[in-house]
């Protein structure tokens, strides 16, 4: 049997049927859907007024198993850092963020700019953020801040830096946060990071931290 590309008319009148019906189909004007949908109400749950963005953040974000730690100054940070980081095993920390390794430097703890670590060391990898979200307990991240986005995306355990000021209501407000700061000159990728990472098997059991980021902390700085 020769090998050749000579089309069946079976097959090209089956494929010019199905053409007409896309042509038939673009041509009839189709009724809206969800024509009804309410595009300017909150879809969130208001954020309560006793409670304001920082308690709602908290509990949003430890609701999505992240690790919430609240302190009042960046030396109080420093010397929780300096506690955590030898008793779990995390030196080096991993740095890639110059105003998160000036601040290490300050206080002398050590780091390292290289992701490479021993066989079975966790990579920790240290950053600041651009704003957390309260409504969806959510950490906005940007290469800007980093220098690179493997510092979120290849790390074992995020650890995140963030003063009470960066706390925004809620997605709106975490975008235009970025647009008023950079402007013209947006960072090239935003990733939003709500706890640690989630997976399901073919049974549907959920895992957490099977891929991507296996724990993820903020340190809270009360900067008022």
């Amino acid at each position: 049997m020769a090998w050749g590309n000579k089309a069946d008319n079976r097959d090209t009148t089956y494929k010019e049927q199905i053409l007409a019906k896309v042509r038939n189909a673009l041509l009839e004007k189709q009724e809206a859907l969800f024509k009804d949908v309410d595009k300017h109400t909150e879809t969130w749950v208001p954020i309560k007024e006793e409670d304001g963005t920082a308690v709602t953040f908290a509990q949003n974000f430890t609701d999505n198993s992240g690790i919430f730690i609240y302190l009042e100054s960046e030396r109080e940070f420093a010397d929780c850092i300096k506690q955590l980081a030898p008793e779990n095993g995390w030196e080096p920390l991993w740095c890639t963020s110059p105003v998160m390794r000036a601040m290490l430097d300050k206080y002398g703890i050590p780091y390292s700019t290289s992701p490479e670590r021993e066989p079975n060391q966790k990579l920790v990898s240290l950053t600041e953020c651009e704003c957390l979200i309260a409504k969806t307990g959510s950490i906005l991240l940007s290469d800007a801040l980093t220098k690179t986005r493997e510092a979120y995306a290849l790390a074992d355990i995020l650890l995140v830096f963030a003063t009470t000021e960066q706390i925004v209501g809620g997605l709106k407000d975490a975008f235009l946060t970025v647009e008023k700061k950079y402007k013209g000159n947006k960072p090239s990728q935003l990733s939003i990071i709500t706890g640690p990472s989630r997976c399901s098997d073919i049974e549907q059991t959920l895992v957490i931290g099977a891929n991507g980021v296996r724990q993820v902390a903020v340190f809270l700085v009360d900067e008022e």
